[in-house]
């Protein structure tokens, strides 16, 4: 889409302009927001402001981790969104220098529409840059919700219908494509947690008691949610956990009985093999009744050790 960009004063609430000379004096926010730019729009950042080239580079070219930095004469934070569906994350870089707000994403955010029409429409004339982002930090976490609880409900259902069940092959698929999601998801959370912890150490951003209790408001519902996250982890674990140990006990009764099956045999495969071995010089092969004492001989065995197994309880 380009760049769009919007002002606020005193007295008028957010207003779209499309050229910078129309920005007035008095304008107490300045927003410039990159979605999904261009190469031209991307000269255009790097050419009116002095970011760090670096940073700005990311921006333009990957994903960078969630982080928030303090400069002399600006600010850098980069907040993570999830997408639909395949829970991948996407970044918002945001830039604030002074009253001057530059926000760069390569897709179409819901939180920053929704802090458009929630302004443009009504004034604030306290309303500046932190409180800006710290609101469209609020959003953000919040839609976290809806990927946080879909995930919880997947987990809780699935136990539901697995939780008796011992022999269905599609298990453990099910089992490793729902850690997989929950994987996705705490690549999005934890790093987030860790820069609101940075948020609440470094005071440029929060500068009063309001800031202070909007990201603490924030805190708790990534805390939430990281718990949520937790407890479907430590219930896949579980299910996991009770599946493979079912497997493992009926493969080690399967091996119980091969293994006796196999010593049973293993005399009577002996004696089978000895008197098929027909020398000259084997006088049982000559008696009469040799064939049904070698058959009694081997009934013999193969109830003693029957018995035997029996008694120490093999089975």
């Amino acid at each position: 889409m380009g760049i769009t960009i919007r002002y606020q004063t005193e007295t008028t609430p957010f207003k779209e302009l499309t050229q910078t000379q129309e920005i007035p004096e008095e304008a107490t926010i300045i927003w410039y927001d990159f979605e999904a730019p261009s190469e031209e729009d991307n000269h255009w950042l790097k050419a009116h402001f002095n970011f760090n080239d670096l940073e700005v580079d990311d921006a333009i070219n990957g994903i960078p981790r969630a982080k928030y930095k303090s400069y002399d004469n600006y600010q850098y934070v980069v907040f993570h969104s999830i997408i639909n569906n395949d829970y991948s994350p996407i970044a918002l870089n945001i830039f604030i220098q002074g009253n001057i707000l530059v926000t760069y994403h390569h897709y179409a955010m819901q939180s920053l529409n929704k802090v458009v029409n929630m302004y443009s429409h009504k004034l604030d004339p306290e309303l500046d840059c932190a409180d800006v982002v710290i609101l469209i930090l609020d959003m953000m976490v919040d839609k976290y919700f809806s990927f946080v609880y879909n995930i919880e409900e997947k987990v809780y259902n699935f136990e539901d219908r697995h939780v008796d069940d011992r022999f269905n092959k599609t298990v453990m698929d099910n089992v490793f494509q729902l850690r997989s999601d929950l994987i996705k998801v705490k690549r999005v959370l934890f790093p987030m947690q860790e820069l609101i912890d940075t948020m609440k150490r470094n005071g440029d951003l929060i500068v009063d008691e309001k800031h202070s209790l909007y990201i603490q408001h924030i805190d708790d519902h990534l805390i939430k949610q990281r718990n949520i996250i937790r407890t479907a982890q430590e219930m896949t674990n579980e299910i996991r956990e009770n599946y493979e140990s079912y497997t493992s006990f009926r493969m080690n009764n399967i091996m119980q009985v091969l293994t006796l099956v196999s010593v049973i045999f293993s005399p009577l495969t002996f004696i089978a093999g000895i008197y098929g071995m027909n020398f000259d010089n084997m006088p049982e092969l000559k008696w009469h009744y040799g064939y049904y004492i070698c058959l009694a001989l081997m009934l013999m065995i193969t109830v003693l050790l029957i018995l035997y197994f029996k008694r120490k309880k093999w089975f």
